[in-house]
């Protein structure tokens, strides 16, 4: 049997970005993957992982730049 990968609250993707912003793996001014590439990493839905970065540009640790993506707070 086997088993199907259970997908990533928002909840838990923010925190899971947040975890990987402190750790350094996202430095300040760089870009973060596509919400595309995030939902398929975490096997979500893309609006699960808009849901996730929004409430990260809400806590101030990344910011959207139109056209160009998001970023890691400097």
């Amino acid at each position: 049997m086997t088993s199907v990968p259970i997908p990533y609250t928002a909840r838990e993707i923010e925190d899971d970005l947040t975890r990987r912003i402190a750790a350094g793996e996202f430095r300040p001014g760089s870009r973060l993957p596509t919400y595309d590439a995030l939902a398929q990493e975490y096997g979500s839905a893309r609006r699960t992982v808009a849901r996730a970065v929004e409430a990260l540009k809400s806590r101030g640790l990344v910011v959207g730049v139109p056209g160009s993506g998001t970023f890691v707070a400097e």
